[in-house]
């Protein structure tokens, strides 16, 4: 079976050679902007008690389900969301399988109030410097693409900038590389990314291997408030939540109902 993550670092690589790197005086100029920038409230939307805290995703499609967002604009889904409690947004940047673009974090920025977590196959340095640049508030890192030396090196400068790093894993190996480094906020996702297979049992098996102290986001594979449910009965408050929202006929409705609450216009 074709492993779909190496086929889509593959691609990345290949197009990140011809992307323009800053030169010396943007990174200062860089650094300088984000040091004094306001503090970072990517920890305060996801410590909200008692939960769920729901961090809702824009993509336009995705290699397992094809195109998704055909009935709103990524306006008007960012709108739904932060209306019915969203803790954040996270938007999907990568343009050949799934469809997006950088500048989806600035244009989430300007309609929204929310935290935006950029998310991506971050393999180069330039990479980070660009979510900085335009205005993320955490940036996804994937511990399965990236070296342990080269994942302390992303989480030590999206500190440094300010980003929150959202390090993501999918099984032990990728636990035991993420906790050698200062990352935080760590995401269990439910989506093997070599097949795009889905469990939320990944979850369930996994955050027990994480310490107290650190942030747990399960991500994907939710699709509706029992699933919620018995994953806050085991102490995950934080959920990445995409296609179910997506694809539903109203998502704002979904989000409601993914929260515990009942749905708008229900009887």
């Amino acid at each position: 079976m074709e492993d779909i993550l190496e086929k889509i670092v593959t691609v990345k690589r290949k197009r990140l050679l011809y992307q323009k790197h800053p030169s010396l005086s943007e990174l200062a100029d860089l650094f300088l902007s984000r040091a004094q920038s306001g503090e970072n409230k990517f920890h305060q939307a996801l410590n909200q008690n008692p939960g769920p805290n729901i961090i809702a995703e824009v993509k336009f499609a995705s290699p397992s389900k094809g195109k998704l967002l055909e009935r709103f604009t990524l306006q008007e889904l960012v709108c739904k969301y932060q209306e019915v409690g969203a803790c954040a947004i996270s938007v999907v940047t990568e343009d050949a399988f799934f469809k997006g673009y950088p500048e989806m974090v600035r244009e989430v920025k300007e309609c929204s109030t929310l935290q935006v977590l950029q998310k991506d196959f971050v393999i180069e340095e330039s990479q980070i410097y660009q979510a900085a640049k335009l205005g993320a508030d955490a940036l996804l890192l994937i511990a399965r693409i990236l070296s342990l030396q080269r994942l302390k090196k992303f989480v030590e400068l999206c500190q440094i900038l300010k980003i929150t790093p959202l390090v993501e894993v999918h099984d032990e190996g990728d636990i035991k590389k993420t906790l050698q480094t200062e990352a935080t906020v760590i995401g269990i996702n439910n989506r093997n990314l070599a097949t795009f297979e889905v469990s939320i049992s990944h979850t369930l098996r996994l955050h027990k291997y994480l310490p107290q102290g650190k942030i747990v986001v399960s991500e994907s594979g939710i699709a509706s408030f029992q699933d919620v449910e018995l994953l806050l009965k085991q102490g995950i408050r934080n959920f990445l939540i995409g296609e179910s929202l997506i694809k539903a006929k109203d998502p704002g409705n979904k989000l409601l109902e993914l929260k515990g609450g009942i749905k708008i216009g229900a009887h």
